[in-house]
């Protein structure tokens, strides 16, 4: 909301429309809400939680682009890249823009092939698609459609009124969260961060 301000005021336009201000939205209003809807789609595909999705076990001899894919090759896909791709989403695929999701009659549109009906392959693929993804999606597009019906969110201004910069790209990645449940494990993880090694965890 902060590097794309237009997205939000397009949402809280259509909030205005049909919720108005007496009330916060509710599940009831999700199918009057494309463009919100369309804000979940675009979030999961251009800040997908999971860059790299869960390796996959090719199951016999594959060719690919003209590369041979032996049986039983281990296959990480590049879900960050899938959701980035330019000839799937255009050359703004780097931008935030959730009408990217609408048809021309403003209602959310199905979506590129291959990513079953959700805009996006940030939930995996095939029969071990994320069986968590309806949670997701409900939960994203409650919690931003009151979120934008209860507020502005606004970039911060410096002492003389100049909005400060805002750099999107500029995050730092340790990995995985581990859930630690003993002091062996603990002190596992400290040695792998220390020694900025691959962790056997």
């Amino acid at each position: 909301m902060l590097a794309y301000p237009e997205t939000q005021a397009r949402a809280q336009a259509e909030l205005d429309a049909v919720v108005g201000r007496a009330r916060p939205p509710t599940f009831a209003d999700y199918p009057l809400l494309p463009y919100t809807r369309a804000m979940v789609k675009e979030l999961l595909r251009w800040r997908t939680v999971a860059p790299m999705a869960l390796p996959h076990r090719v199951m016999e001899d594959d060719w690919y682009e003209g590369m041979f894919i032996p049986k039983g090759t281990i296959c990480i896909p590049n879900i960050w890249h899938m959701n980035h791709d330019p000839e799937i989403y255009g050359e703004d695929a780097d931008h935030f823009d959730p009408a990217r999701h609408l048809d021309g009659s403003g209602d959310v549109a199905s979506g590129p092939p291959d990513t079953k009906e959700e805009g996006h392959v940030s939930y995996g693929f095939g029969r071990r698609q994320c069986p968590g993804r309806y949670v997701a999606n409900n939960s994203l597009f409650i919690d931003i459609a009151i979120m934008l019906w209860a507020m502005k969110i606004e970039r911060k201004k410096d002492a003389s009124g100049q909005v400060l910069p805002l750099d999107v790209d500029g995050f730092v990645d340790h990995g995985l969260v581990v859930s630690v449940r003993s002091s062996h494990s603990f002190e596992m993880i400290l040695t792998c961060l220390v020694l900025q090694s691959s962790c056997p965890i």
